[in-house]
């Protein structure tokens, strides 16, 4: 393996290259609502109390429920089809 592939970011809060993942920010295209769970699935693994809800399947996008461990809706966030990027709707 080449050694900058060793190395973490540490400026960058210790992003590492993960072989699943790639590096931090790189492009990932999502084509089905799987993949988008498990996506989501990895950036929310710390925190246990939440769910992964609903995913619809929008034109450039996949859109997904969070909830508690109540089944409440705590956030709707969005996963790019072109890069995999999550972000909060509201």
């Amino acid at each position: 393996m080449h050694p900058r592939l060793e190395k973490c970011q540490p400026t960058y809060g210790k992003y590492c290259y993960d072989s699943k993942r790639g590096w931090y920010g790189a492009k990932k295209t999502v084509k089905t609502d799987s993949d988008a769970r498990e996506i989501l699935l990895q950036s929310f693994a710390p925190y246990k109390d939440i769910k992964i809800g609903t995913i619809k399947e929008k034109d450039s996008f996949f859109e997904a429920e969070i909830t508690d461990e109540n089944g409440i809706v705590v956030d709707l966030v969005i996963i790019d089809k072109r890069t995999g990027r999550i972000r909060s709707v509201y």
